[in-house]
């Protein structure tokens, strides 16, 4: 009996140490991402495989399924219809099906996080406090790179965007749109202190040192969806509304300081001010006028260039990472996609792709909704309401994105989704 107990209190730890690892390994990049996920798929397949193959479908892990064959056929299709293509290389025709096979890995990883939490083996406290560290790690690095001139690691400060530890990449804004939710969280529901005041004051400092460190960043897009999120949280929960009025001031404040002080800030707030008006125009025109817009806006043109490749194959859509090849029929010099999920679904999956993940979507918000998960406080909704959130910030459908096929992306939502409606389906 003993031996036992200790085998599952081992089981229990690894993979709870596999789950605190993964804020850690979206840091650490792609590789450390990959790792994690293959170990996470490979133990829950040890010690769950028969736990699996009893596993009670819901609607949305049907839909997820059917999700992934769909891509898997649409890959295959493009593969037999593009193999006499003189567009199209053996070369790249193959590996759009290779990235259309391998994409069921998060139909995999999906599984395991559902299997994990039904066997309540997830400590989301370990699991919050791992995120909380690694946000607050990259707030303060990015502060060290902006004010010493380099960072942690030696990367040194730019005068248009700063990375912090994530070195080449410009997405330290991004990472702290995600994780950085968890400290707030962690904070009103694990630390027991019955100073209200002194919890009050270091929400406030937390705050202020999260959305600066965002401003350093300079990833505008994760910023705005940083104070959305905060918006959605402070109107859903309605003993925080009051707090609302409060979270503007530091804002407004934070902000009105940081411009001053940093070119780099102005600079690109006017640049998103010209950006958000050159969409405008060019929507109206592509759109209304049914024209083809000016191009010299990147994001304009990235956008049309979604639009452009998904008329080249309406219904299946090219294949996983197919987009720059039929963008590129119609568009001179494409990106690797299109910097929004939708076109980028639409593009890849056609609109038969789009309208199965458009039920997952749904479905998932009717979840949400139908479990009242901002209503009356419990410890189960507590801890689904970060998740929710980063959920409804994900599928916004104006924001600009990577690609929706990546893995950090990738791994990410169909993590969320499978913590959503696992906690969904627990009796409260």
């Amino acid at each position: 009996m003993q031996l036992t107990n200790f085998k599952n209190l081992n089981m229990t730890n690894l993979f709870n140490f596999l789950l605190c690892f993964l804020p850690v390994s979206f840091i650490l990049g792609n590789l450390a991402i990959n790792i994690n996920l293959v170990l996470l798929i490979i133990f829950s397949v040890i010690f769950f495989k028969n736990n699996i193959l009893k596993f009670k479908l819901t609607f949305a892990d049907k839909i997820v399924i059917v999700i992934f064959l769909f891509s898997f056929l649409s890959g295959l299709i493009n593969f037999y219809l593009n193999i006499k293509s003189d567009f199209i290389s053996p070369e790249v025709n193959l590996k759009i099906l290779l990235k259309s096979i391998l994409f069921s890995k998060y139909l995999l990883l999906y599984f395991s996080i559902r299997v994990i939490i039904e066997e309540k083996i997830f400590n989301f406290k370990f699991f919050f406090i791992s995120a909380s560290l690694c946000a607050i790690f990259v707030s303060l690095d990015l502060f060290l790179q902006f004010t010493a001139g380099q960072d942690l690691f030696g990367n040194l400060k730019s005068p248009y965007k700063n990375s912090g530890p994530f070195g080449d990449e410009l997405i330290a804004g991004s990472y702290l749109q995600r994780f950085s939710i968890f400290c707030f969280i962690f904070i009103v529901t694990f630390l027991k202190t019955k100073n209200k005041k002194f919890l009050f004051i270091f929400l406030i400092f937390l705050f202020i040192l999260v959305f600066s460190s965002m401003l350093i960043a300079g990833n505008r897009m994760p910023t705005i969806l940083f104070l959305l999120l905060f918006g959605m949280l402070f109107s859903f929960k309605k003993n925080l509304r009051k707090f609302l009025i409060i979270l503007t001031v530091f804002v407004t404040i934070i902000f009105s300081f940081m411009i001053k002080v940093s070119p780099q800030l102005q600079s690109n707030t006017q640049n998103l001010i010209e950006s958000i008006n050159d969409i405008i125009v060019s929507t109206k025109v592509a759109f209304v006028e049914n024209k083809k817009p000016d191009l010299n806006n990147t994001y304009v043109k990235e956008f049309y260039s979604g639009y452009a490749a998904w008329n080249e194959n309406v219904l299946i859509g090219g294949g996983i990472d197919s987009f720059y090849i039929n963008c590129a029929k119609t568009v001179f010099t494409c990106a690797s996609h299109p910097h929004n999920y939708y076109l980028e679904i639409l593009s890849e999956l056609g609109i038969l792709g789009f309208i199965l993940i458009m039920i997952l979507f749904i479905n998932t918000l009717w979840i949400i909704y139908n479990k009242n998960i901002f209503g009356k406080y419990t410890l189960q909704k507590q801890l689904t309401i970060p998740f929710v959130l980063l959920f409804l910030i994900e599928i916004f459908p104006i924001k600009t994105s990577g690609s929706f096929f990546t893995t950090g992306n990738a791994s990410f939502i169909f993590f969320i989704l499978a913590v959503i409606i696992s906690l969904s389906k627990r009796k409260i």
